[in-house]
């Protein structure tokens, strides 16, 4: 019995100890599995901080170039166009650990590589691009001519946006026009009313460019081309077609959103050339810029250019209103169709209030100096509509060639000469310094690219500025870690300007290798 009972007692001590080791293993996998569970918890969680932190950063990018915008326009020797020092690799958090060190970089398309993309430092201004919204104006001002004898202007515009056709250009122009009157190749509110999805024709103004995605005809090809990852530059997979080419797609020409301020430094009012008082433009005028300033662009309105027939003059009356002895009671009918009218110009005989006729002389002659040193002064100070913004004038300091020749009257050859002289973004800060020094598109009439009868003719649709502005904002760590990319368009039209959408680009990838985009300096 005892001998038995010594044997049951083993047993059930190697039961226990059997269940303590199973229990053990069990407490063992469980807390192995809890600890990796925590672990990839752990690192998904800080993954996810990571992320935030990267968006962070992209957002104070678009903070950044915002305050810059704001900046400008009290100093105009802040550099927009290219400035790595500002706009590359800018410190948001430091650390004595590369991984943890977070930056900023601001970059935009680079619109004088052609073949295969670059991208800048810097700010994209919308006026680069060909404004839709001004393609109907352009049709319309055809309408008082014969049939037979129209040009077909809007076509003509459109025609060297790559893979554009006169079919889409059709469809577009019933998306902008107000009727329900269908073009030969358009579609209007009947034809998206019966889409499997159906939505409504804008018949109005485009309130973002996106909207081109709705239009007959327009496909996600040609509104994004070959830049599947929106960078701007051509990646090894992006060469779709195999010809060596960089098809930016539409989305790199077209705009809806190009703005000129019609204000000052001050943010006050123009003065309009085109004013109905006559006494106050030539107060302003005379205030700003002298007495035969005043005489000679009043003259202007009063009896035109040299060329164009005059208006007959009245006799004296009295108490008649005049300045400098020229007779204001007239009624002007003449008016300046660009600013660039002024220049070298003689007006035909003025009216004076002695009933004598004088002949006034433009002070701003056509020399190289005075149009580039001074009759920038002019153009920041003067417009020729009272209108508070200017829409869709083409900066031809930025545009790339499809889109110069979107501007009425221009030619390849000229188009052609301003892109030959324009610099590249590879020789850094000559590259802004010359942009810098053409700051009034009467530049390519002092640089001998066009004469000034051609000047006069372009105009109305030309300029060099432009205060709306898209980019990209980066937000990156200096090794690993995520990426956040936001494009962003900031319209400094208002004040303080005002970041108009914002779209996020992280999920078609991070666009840029970290390297890339830090600073040489490492600030």
């Amino acid at each position: 019995m005892k001998r038995n009972s010594h044997h049951r007692e083993r047993q059930d001590r190697g039961f226990v100890l059997a269940v303590v080791v199973i229990t053990v293993l069990l407490l063992t996998l469980g807390a192995y599995n809890y600890s990796s569970t925590m672990l990839v918890e752990h690192q998904a969680a800080a993954m996810g901080g990571r992320d935030v932190i990267a968006r962070t950063a992209a957002e104070s990018g678009i903070a950044l170039a915002a305050t810059k915008i704001m900046e400008r326009g009290q100093d105009d020797t802040i550099n927009l166009y290219n400035d790595p020092d500002v706009f590359r690799g800018r410190l948001i958090q430091d650390s004595p650990v590369p991984r943890a060190v977070v930056r900023c970089t601001i970059v935009a398309f680079d619109e004088t590589n052609t073949a295969t993309g670059n991208i800048r430092f810097g700010l994209a201004n919308e006026n680069s691009r060909f404004n839709l919204n001004t393609l109907q104006a352009i049709d319309q001002s055809e309408e008082d001519v014969p049939e037979e004898e129209r040009l077909g202007l809007a076509y003509i515009a459109m025609a060297n946006i790559p893979n554009m056709s006169d079919d889409i250009v059709d469809a577009i122009l019933d998306w902008l026009d107000s009727d329900e009157d269908r073009r030969p190749a358009g579609a209007e509110g009947n034809d998206y009313a019966t889409l499997a999805v159906p939505y409504e024709c804008r018949n109005g103004p485009m309130e973002s460019l996106d909207e081109l995605l709705k239009i007959q005809g327009v496909t996600p090809d040609l509104y994004y081309g070959e830049d599947a990852n929106h960078n701007g530059i051509m990646d090894e997979s992006e060469d779709v077609n195999g010809d060596g080419y960089f098809e930016l797609g539409w989305q790199a020409y077209l705009t809806v959103d190009s703005l000129e301020s019609n204000k000052n430094a001050d943010g006050e009012q123009k003065i309009n050339l085109n004013g109905g008082e006559m006494t106050e433009l030539f107060d302003a005028i005379e205030e700003q810029f002298g007495t035969e300033a005043a005489k000679f662009v009043v003259g202007f309105r009063l009896a035109g250019a040299e060329g164009v027939a005059a208006i007959p003059g009245g006799e004296p009356v009295v108490g008649q209103i005049s300045r400098e002895g020229i007779n204001l009671t007239i009624v002007p009918t003449f008016t300046f169709k660009s600013i660039y009218d002024l220049i070298e110009r003689d007006t035909l005989e003025v009216q004076m209030v002695d009933g004598t006729k004088e002949v006034f002389t433009s002070p701003w002659p056509a020399d190289a100096n005075t149009l580039l040193n001074i009759f920038p002064d002019i153009e920041k100070a003067c417009t020729t509509t009272g209108d508070a913004a200017i829409t869709g004038r083409v900066n031809i300091n930025q545009a790339r060639r499809e889109v110069l020749l979107t501007i009425p009257g221009m030619t390849d050859i000229v188009a052609d000469s301003i892109m030959a002289v324009r610099p590249s973004v590879e020789l850094g800060s000559a590259s802004s310094n010359i942009l810098a020094r053409r700051n009034t598109a009467a530049w390519i009439l002092a640089e001998g690219i066009v004469e000034l009868e051609i000047l006069r003719e372009f105009g109305q649709y030309i300029t060099v500025g432009g205060d709306v502005y898209r980019f990209q904002a980066i937000g990156h760590f200096d090794e690993g870690g995520p990426t956040t990319r936001l494009e962003a368009t900031v319209d400094a039209t208002v004040y303080p300007p005002q970041i108009k959408s914002v779209r996020d680009l992280t999920s078609v990838g991070r666009g840029y290798h970290p390297s890339l985009l830090t600073s040489q300096n490492g600030q």
